[in-house]
């Protein structure tokens, strides 16, 4: 009876490590190793460093380990192929024929998703979060005070066009101005370019003002003000209209007057949110104007909202970035002229803030 049991016993360990060997085989397709590579090469491929990926392993293993069996690509792969795809925004084919990633066109397609999916889910209320505990809002202020001299700001904040495929419904709502099928996405952001808002479920035709009517920020910030707050806004460009909460540039200020000197510190607080995008979509190129998502708008959304994300743990842990996108790529927004509603508060209030601090 013992030898039976024993030769039983071995039979199940042989197929176990059978099974083991297979999976590996998986992962490691074409028997190598991405964290062989240096840290630079490594964040170069991925954009993220290895620390950074071992901690979306960790943390998205329980969400992704399931499709291990379905999809017969082990979930840390399908991970680094997602990653991959934002990073360098190509074809998914090429993304499949890679050394690192191989895997089929169809497969990178469900890990494109999955992945952007997954981590929204489960990184979303916790990566991109508005400032509202006071302690954290009293240091944001004290920062863009530090950086711009313009006291009271919170963050900064813009839209950027993300380039799409013609949609199958809809498709004239998502043509732009500029002539191409797009996403009107509005970012929020402190000094360290963190992202602190992203609201990316709007169409390209939709104007940056009629976005931000529609925020639950403009929302929350209005409240805030009507509640007695009178000394937190934001800075936005002139495609914003002026508000109590949301200080634009003076138009047609003079030289050397007051009104100048806070649109020179306004200008300076408001380049935050321009390198914010920049340095977005140098690092994901998946989502850079030269390249068009091709995928409907609600996947866009969340390919968006996982790179933000990204984005922000790429900036929390100090990911160096290895290359800037240069000329308009920064600044895609230039704003066409509105007949924006005249808020007399937002106003009197800016004016207030000019005669006490750029006298």
């Amino acid at each position: 009876m013992l030898p039976v049991q024993f030769v039983l016993y071995g039979e199940l360990e042989r197929r176990n490590q059978l099974r083991l060997t297979r999976e590996e085989s998986r992962f490691l397709r074409d028997r190598s190793d991405p964290f062989g590579l240096t840290d630079r090469r490594f964040v170069e491929i991925f954009r993220l460093s290895k620390e950074l990926v071992r901690f979306l392993f960790d943390e998205l293993q329980e969400l992704m380990e399931d499709g291990v069996r379905a999809s017969r690509i082990h979930y840390q792969q399908r991970i680094l192929v997602g990653l991959r795809f934002y990073a360098i925004g190509s074809y998914q084919r090429a993304v499949g024929q890679e050394y690192l990633v191989a895997v089929s066109q169809p497969m990178v397609s469900r890990c494109i998703e999955e992945v952007a999916t997954v981590i929204v889910q489960h990184f979303g209320n916790e990566w991109i979060k508005f400032p509202t505990d006071a302690q954290e809002v009293v240091r944001k202020k004290r920062e863009f005070f530090e950086s711009c001299g313009i006291p009271g700001t919170i963050g900064a904040i813009d839209c950027t066009h993300i380039r799409i495929i013609s949609p199958k419904a809809e498709e004239h709502a998502y043509m732009n101005r500029k002539g191409y099928h797009s996403m009107n996405v509005q970012l929020i952001c402190d000094t360290n370019l963190f992202i602190v808002n992203v609201n990316s479920s709007f169409p390209g035709s939709c104007h940056d003002s009629y976005i931000w009517q529609q925020s639950v920020i403009q929302t929350y910030l209005q409240n805030s003000y009507r509640n007695g707050d009178r000394n937190t806004w934001l800075l936005g460009d002139s495609g914003y209209p002026q508000q109590p909460w949301l200080m634009t540039p003076v138009p047609g200020a003079q030289p050397n007057s007051p009104e100048e000197r806070f649109n020179q510190a306004h200008a300076s607080g408001r380049n935050h949110i321009e390198r914010t995008n920049g340095v977005l979509k140098s690092r994901f190129r998946c989502i850079m104007g030269e390249r068009e998502l091709r995928y409907e708008p609600p996947k866009v959304c969340i390919l968006v909202n996982a790179c933000c994300i990204l984005h922000n743990m790429c900036i929390r842990s100090r990911v160096p970035l290895l290359e800037i996108i240069e000329g308009n790529e920064q600044n895609d927004n230039n704003h066409e002229v509105l007949d924006l509603p005249i808020d007399n508060g937002g106003r009197q209030t800016r004016t207030t803030l000019i005669n006490r601090y750029f006298q």
